[in-house]
């Protein structure tokens, strides 16, 4: 163990790129599109449940193409979590999260490919059944590229539950996204998009949250 904190840089050193109640991300100055995210030792409930559902989905070879990649565990005397990729736009900025992007004026078009994003998100997190802990907009990164516009979920994954049966069973791992997505769609996204966006260009139903 002593061996594998010998090889961990410095990242007390790097530019903070996030910080929550109990995480702090920081920022690889050498490889902009990896970071270390981490709680100190006494605290940090989240960063365990975090570890060992990251562990879990890479020894299922879950694809990493909604949510960011996982790399290792890191560890210090006072700090523990994980290095993982950093979601960047191609040209290598920071993508605006969910929030943020609906402020803007957004086209009939660019508004359909939002709720295609959204769509394609959740059929992604049923199709692997990965489950979500915690769905906020702040937690959602909006990438646009060549290829069009994806939904990257960058933060609040696995049940927190004390016997997280949804990680590990499909049947209960499809009824807690499809509950958390609706509630996700229905009290937060969509009051949010209707706030600020052109209502006439508002999908219907093409909003994700119907069963695929």
């Amino acid at each position: 163990m002593s061996k594998k904190r010998t090889e961990v840089p410095d990242f007390t050193q790097w530019t903070v790129i996030g910080r929550g109640d109990e995480r702090t991300c920081f920022g690889n100055p050498d490889d902009p599109r990896r970071c270390i995210k981490v709680s100190s030792r006494e605290r940090a409930k989240q960063s365990h449940r975090e570890i060992r559902y990251y562990r879990y989905l890479k020894k299922r070879g879950i694809p990493f193409s909604h949510i960011p990649e996982f790399f290792r565990v890191i560890e210090t005397e006072t700090f523990i979590g994980i290095e993982q990729e950093r979601i960047l736009d191609p040209s290598g900025r920071s993508p605006d999260d969910m929030r943020h992007y609906l402020k803007q004026p957004l086209s009939a078009s660019e508004q359909k490919a939002f709720w295609d994003a959204m769509a394609d998100l959740k059929s992604y997190l049923v199709k692997y059944n990965v489950i979500p802990c915690d769905l906020v907009m702040s937690n959602m990164l909006i990438v646009k590229s060549g290829a069009g516009l994806e939904i990257k979920m960058v933060d609040g994954l696995g049940g927190a539950e004390f016997i997280p049966f949804s990680n590990y069973l499909r049947f209960f791992g499809k009824r807690k996204i499809d509950r958390k997505w609706q509630k996700f769609v229905d009290s937060i996204v969509r009051p949010h998009f209707e706030l600020y966006q052109n209502h006439e260009a508002t999908p219907g139903q093409t909003t994700g949250s119907g069963n695929e």
